[in-house]
């Protein structure tokens, strides 16, 4: 399954597609090469402010998430197009090994009082 099907699936909890998602990543930056590679994810606008990704709760990661795939699905497009011989896959590969959202997909933080 991919991605998108996976963090748009209704009927899973977001912590079980926030592990599968990234299982699909540490494979996709193990064949990059960069699996050791420390990226570092940042924050990110919130309807409440600026917040950590690393901070937000697993809800808030899949929707980021889902946003990030399709745009990366879109730039890989739009590569392939204006590059020819470019192979879509290995370009998608690229993209999500290097995603620093994706490189920090881990279950979100949950906070006792909030």
């Amino acid at each position: 399954m991919s991605i998108t099907k996976i963090l748009a699936d209704k009927k899973t909890e977001d912590e079980e597609k926030l592990a599968t998602v990234a299982e699909i990543v540490a494979k996709a930056r193990g064949a990059y090469g960069n699996l050791d590679v420390v990226i570092e994810a940042g924050k990110v606008s919130t309807p409440h402010g600026n917040m950590p990704f690393a901070h937000l709760e697993s809800d808030s990661k899949v929707s980021i998430l889902l946003n990030e795939a399709m745009a990366i699905k879109a730039q890989a497009v739009a590569y392939v197009e204006a590059h020819d011989g470019t192979v879509l896959n290995k370009k998608v590969e690229e993209l999500l090994a290097t995603n620093p959202f994706f490189a920090n997909v881990v279950t979100g933080t949950e906070f006792d009082y909030l």
